[in-house]
């Protein structure tokens, strides 16, 4: 191995740890954060709902939270993966776009969009899932033969 390879190696390694340590401090806060949306919403009752618990405005505050808590979890993953095996697992990424699109969808309001933005955003999780299945299927059907 070359002097400058190793270099390359070792600072690869270190913006691995810089960069998940940052996104272990935003999980935290994130998580701090779902468990204030998620209290407040349970104890602070709106009079113009007719929900036991919890109202829709305040599912759409707490859900997006939650959300950003997998990416980044999913992040730090990949992140992971690709400094031990110097790889990126297509999979990981797809599972992120996945993950991310969801997140949008809940925060979405489709009525006010336009017709385009909608049939994009139909396409892009198309693209997704199927990529996401045409990745896994091989994996599955190692699991079926042994």
């Amino acid at each position: 191995m070359s002097s400058g390879s190793a270099k390359m190696q070792k600072f690869e390694v270190g913006v691995f740890y810089v960069l998940s340590s940052i996104i272990v401090v935003y999980i935290a806060v994130e998580v701090i954060e779902l468990v204030y949306q998620f209290g407040k919403a349970l104890f602070i009752k709106s009079p113009n709902t007719d929900r036991l618990l919890i109202t829709k405005e305040q599912t759409a505050m707490v859900l997006p939270v939650f959300f950003n808590i997998l990416i980044a979890i999913e992040l730090i993953d990949t992140f992971d993966v690709y400094v031990k095996e110097h790889s990126i697992k297509v999979q990981s990424i797809l599972l992120i776009g996945l993950i991310a699109i969801g997140r949008k969808l809940l925060i979405l309001d489709i009525g006010h969009n336009e017709g385009i933005q909608n049939i994009g955003l139909a396409a892009l999780i198309i693209a997704l899932a199927a990529g996401y299945y045409l990745v896994k299927r091989p994996e599955s059907q190692k699991r079926e033969i042994s």
